[in-house]
């Protein structure tokens, strides 16, 4: 088997499939700290995406804020750690909908980040999951944008069961709007 960082990967029939990620643990982000800067520093990929934005402890509280009028209550930043190491990085917000309209039945991923190292591990489909039975708690429906330059992310959440609904803006960067119902 293929390993990753701990995680262990069944080769079946061609495809990888992951057994065993049981020491993911999350940690709620209270400030923007060095470990969280430097975490998105090493994010080459995303940097390129972002058209060569630079990562600033004030670029990162204002891109992780609560969206303006909706409650901080109900946002949440949640550092993602695998055996101790920051691996990725979830911020959703619940009662939010695309075109900034209020609904309870719905919650925003603003930001659902893995370390590009950890990729293709199982790791983003198991934090994700995770996710999914908190949001089941509350909410209906998931929606979020991903950039139309990120291709690996446009078929991450397609296969994890998100629909285009719609296009927006990110700054002057084109996104998709998905969706998924719960």
């Amino acid at each position: 088997p293929k390993k990753c960082l701990n995680i262990f990967l069944v080769l079946d029939n061609d495809r990888f499939y992951v057994v065993g990620v049981d020491n993911v643990s999350y940690l709620k982000v209270e400030n923007i700290d060095n470990e969280l800067i430097e975490f998105h520093l090493r994010q080459k990929e995303l940097l390129f995406i972002l058209e060569g934005q630079v990562v600033t402890r004030e670029y990162l509280i204002n891109e992780i804020d609560s969206p303006d009028g909706f409650d901080e209550i109900d946002h949440y930043i949640e550092k993602c750690y695998l055996e101790g190491e920051l691996v990725g990085l979830v911020d959703y917000q619940y009662g939010y909908r695309y075109s900034m309209i209020h609904d309870d039945e719905c919650v925003r991923i603003g930001l659902f980040l893995i370390d590009q190292d950890k990729q293709n591990c199982g790791l983003g489909k198991e934090a994700f999951n995770d996710c999914l039975k908190k949001f089941k708690q509350r909410c209906e429906r998931i929606q979020l944008a991903c950039l139309v330059r990120n291709e690996a992310g446009l078929v991450f959440w397609k296969k994890c069961g998100f629909n285009e609904i719609g296009n927006s803006k990110y700054g002057d960067l084109p996104v998709i709007v998905l969706e998924k119902r719960i």
